[in-house]
């Protein structure tokens, strides 16, 4: 796993991109943020196929002058037809941005929303190169089948997990809902070896604030793999 993990570091490292505003600005660009950014890569793990046809990394702005972080785009691509889509939409985006990266223009388009098999949307610390967080950004994301669904809330239904917290909340009013299957997570997320589905509880809804906890469920084991908390921000 540690030399898969390596040779796909390689992979994304040596196909990476950089916006223009990143490059003016002079991120990531000394050896020890690269070496830095190298380490803190994670290992992506495709969904439902066997290995990854190609990737698309890119080094994106935050629309900030000086910016204040440097935002990593992972593109993954399970066909060479996605990956030439994703690499065309990439070609015709620079070419805008080339256009409009004039001075004193502030703004100018980013590299978000190209067409991939997998998105993923990372933050890097401009001053070490370290990737902070990475989270898939895909849409598909929210695509739960019925069945899929179902087997991961029974899960975390039955967990001791879910016991012990349901026995702390037990005047927690109905209309908070029962236990959801909200999306999908990867392993770069979770640090699991498989992708899991997220199922949440709202535990507390102030104004337009949501809490409560997520449970992170392996629906191929029918185990609980992890808990955690989560805000939601509605309107």
């Amino acid at each position: 796993m540690r030399d898969e993990h390596q040779k796909q570091v390689e992979r994304i490292l040596s196909a990476l991109r950089r916006h223009s505003r990143v490059v003016h600005q002079g991120f990531v660009s000394t050896d020890a943020q690269r070496e830095q950014l190298r380490q803190s890569l994670p290992l992506f793990v495709p969904f439902g196929v066997g290995s990854y046809h190609g990737f698309l990394p890119l080094l994106d702005w935050d629309h900030r002058l000086p910016s204040k972080s440097v935002i990593l785009r992972l593109y993954g691509f399970y066909s060479d037809i996605t990956f030439h889509a994703g690499v065309t939409e990439f070609d015709v985006r620079s070419l805008q941005i080339k256009a409009q990266d004039k001075y004193p223009e502030f703004d100018v388009p980013d590299f978000a929303g190209l067409t991939a098999d997998e998105a993923y949307e990372g933050d890097v610390d401009p001053t070490s190169g370290e990737l902070v967080q990475i989270r898939l950004v895909s849409s598909w994301r929210r695509e739960i089948s019925h069945s899929d669904a179902r087997v991961s809330v029974q899960v975390a239904r039955r967990s001791p997990e879910f016991k012990e917290l349901a026995a702390k909340v037990r005047r927690r009013p109905d209309y908070l809902g029962d236990l959801e299957a909200v999306s999908w997570t990867p392993p770069c997320e979770s640090s699991h070896d498989t992708w899991t589905i997220d199922v949440w509880y709202l535990t507390d809804l102030d104004a337009s604030v949501g809490k409560g906890r997520s449970f992170l469920v392996d629906v191929q084991s029918k185990r609980v793999i992890g808990v955690r908390e989560f805000v939601v921000r509605s309107g």
